[in-house]
């Protein structure tokens, strides 16, 4: 599966380079408070992510990007039952200019994630995202992101149900020109 996440990200950054010619590459960090509930599990933790991704303005205030995310801790509020301890994503990111430093955006984006139930042993579960934010220069190559990400998961065997989670993140960019 990791295979597959790389060569999409190589051919996602090879087209991009081609239809985005004013378009750049960017890096960034986001920490936030993750909510899973189900009516077998429940907790809260605070998720570290680490993405990359390639984003341009298309003309006429709209913005599209690609970004690759990975969720490299989890720290653990409240545990009853099951937390997650790592994860990779990938999304498409359209966006549109509000103003001339803030843009408004959805994610749509697919996601793996490994859960850690306390009756049974680690599962790794396949899900899809929807998100939404806003994105506001700070400098001229930092900008700042708030967003909202819901992701829904396949069902754990055994009786598990399918892990969700709400989470609200704040994060640091940095673009590459």
């Amino acid at each position: 599966m990791f295979k597959k996440l790389l060569i999409t990200a190589a051919l996602l950054t090879i087209t991009t380079n081609t239809v985005f010619a004013n378009g750049a590459p960017y890096i960034g960090l986001s920490i936030g408070e993750r909510t899973n509930t189900n009516k077998y599990f429940n907790y809260r933790g605070i998720p570290g992510d680490l993405f990359v991704g390639y984003g341009a303005n298309l003309g006429q205030g709209f913005y599209l990007a690609g970004e690759l995310i990975s969720t490299f801790a989890t720290a653990t509020i409240n545990d009853n039952g099951l937390k997650s301890t790592w994860g990779v994503g990938i999304s498409l990111i359209p966006g549109l200019m509000i103003s001339e430093h803030t843009m408004a955006y959805f994610r749509l984006g697919y996601v793996r994630t490994q859960f850690q139930p306390k009756t049974t042993s680690n599962k790794t579960l396949n899900g899809g995202q929807l998100g939404f934010g806003l994105q506001t220069s700070l400098l001229q190559n930092w900008d700042l992101r708030g967003e909202y990400t819901y992701s829904n998961y396949s069902s754990l065997k055994g009786g598990g149900g399918n892990p969700s989670s709400d989470e609200f993140s704040l994060g640091l960019i940095y673009k590459f020109d």
